[in-house]
Formats: C-alpha cells, structure tokens, sequence
C-alpha cells in the first residue's frame, strides 16, 4: 500500500473516531513521506544533472551542424569552380584535337612541322591532366559535401532526441521541486478532507481518476472566502496530499473547505 494510499486511509479513520491509535499511524506515515522527500530532492538534483547534460549535448550538436553547414558552403563553392574549370578545359581540348587532325599526315611528318606537333601534343595532355585533376577535385568536394549532410541530419535526429532528454529532464526537476506549469482538469474541484497543523498539509478527496497531477496549483475556499492555496505534492486513485504556498494560506483549513484549480 502507497504512502498516500495509507495517509488517506487514516485520515478516513480519523475522520470516524479512531483518534488515538490513528494519530500514531499518521505521524508514521508522515515520517515516511518526508523521507520520500529527501528521496524526491535527490532524484531532483540528478534531473538537474541530467538537463544539463541535455543542454551540453545539444550545444555540441548545434555547433557540429553550424561548422558542418560553412564547410558545405565553401565546398560547394569549390564544387562549381572545377567544375566551370572542366568545361572550359573540354573546350581547350576540343580545340587541340580538331588542331591535329587537321593537320594533314603528310605534312605532320614533315621535320618543320614536327616540333609543332610535339608542342601540339604536350599541350593537350597537360589540358587531359588538368581536366581529370579538376573533375577529381569536383567529385571529392561532392562526396565530402554529401557526407556533411548527412552528419547535419544525423545531428537534427540526436537534437531531437536530446530536445526530448531535456524536456523529461525539465519535467522531473519541476515534479520533484514544485514548481508551477501542470494543467489540471478544468471544471475540477474537490473538499478538503483533513488537514495538519504541525506539517501543514491538506489531504483531499480527489486523485488519479480525477485527472489530478503533481505540482498542480489548487485554491481552497470557504464559501466566497479564500482559505489559501495549495500545491499538489503526491496522488492517489481517489486522494491526494497538497502542500500551502508560501503565504497563500489565509485561514486554518477545515474538513469540508472546497478546491479548485
């Protein structure tokens, strides 16, 4: 049976006349929650740990992407140059070999004409070279560009897994220290079933099945008069404890004081 389950039963014996007997159970009980407290602000300072984590990881990933991404720029960049370099050696190319077939066999045997057709030769080998180096350079540019991307994406996909960390981290440092920012139903209200003076907490007679949560803000009121306003500390199918706020509490709760969100 839950720490809560049993407050919530004692209270309910309390409430039929089992005072002294009861009172001891209760002060138990109580012991046992605030020793679920300690418990709570360390699994809270571990959540905080962890966001931190989250927050560092996400960092690395953003900046791995932003170095990513002005790599690609200048490969790309890279990219259009060898390749505007390729075109224009084809046409250099195209040029030579129209140059040497044009010239006839005859008079390309001739020793006058044949340190032009050596030069002719040299030179379009060189321009073959160039060409292939550039496209080389092109296609390597591509590939690296390529795998960029795809680490860009890799990054997105652990961001999101991270953005998920750091939202389950937030979560649990707001369960575990109280913090606002729970919703509860609206059109929820409850009655105060008992409350105690040495901790100063409120046992109500709504839970779970209400749609009731951890850190959700109630006020509690007297007819048209605020009592004060509690937050919910931990839940049952049908109970829940809540603490007072600060100097939200107005007057001494009773048996009987509504609550709503």
């Amino acid at each position: 049976m839950s720490i809560i389950t049993r407050i919530c039963l004692v209270v309910a014996l309390l409430l039929g006349g089992a005072s002294i007997w009861l009172g001891r159970e209760l002060a138990a009980d109580i012991k046992e929650r605030d020793d679920a407290k300690i418990a709570a602000k360390k699994e809270a300072d571990k959540a905080r740990a962890d966001m931190k984590t989250a927050q560092d990881e996400a960092a690395a990933k953003k900046k791995e992407a932003d170095e990513a991404t002005v790599k690609m720029a200048g490969l790309t960049a890279q990219v259009t140059e060898q390749t505007a370099k390729v075109t224009t050696l084809q046409g250099e190319i195209d040029g030579l070999k129209k140059k040497l077939a044009e010239m006839p066999a005859a008079a390309a045997a001739a020793p006058s004409n044949q340190a032009e057709l050596d030069a002719l030769k040299t030179k379009l080998a060189a321009a073959e070279q160039a060409q292939a180096a550039a496209a080389q350079q092109a296609k390597e540019a591509a590939d690296k560009i390529k795998a960029l991307t795809d680490q860009v994406a890799a990054a997105d996909g652990e961001k999101k897994v991270i953005a998920e960390k750091l939202k389950e981290s937030n979560a649990k440092v707001s369960y575990y220290e109280g913090k606002d920012g729970v919703t509860l139903p609206e059109g929820l209200s409850g009655k105060v079933l008992y409350y105690d003076k040495t901790w100063n907490f409120t046992v109500l007679d709504i839970g779970k099945k209400k749609g009731v949560l951890p850190s959700g803000v109630m006020i509690l009121h007297r007819g048209t008069d605020i009592v004060g306003k509690v937050r919910i500390a931990t839940v049952d199918d049908d109970c829940c404890i809540a603490d007072f706020l600060g100097d939200f509490k107005k007057k001494e709760p009773k048996a009987g004081d509504m609550a709503i969100p």
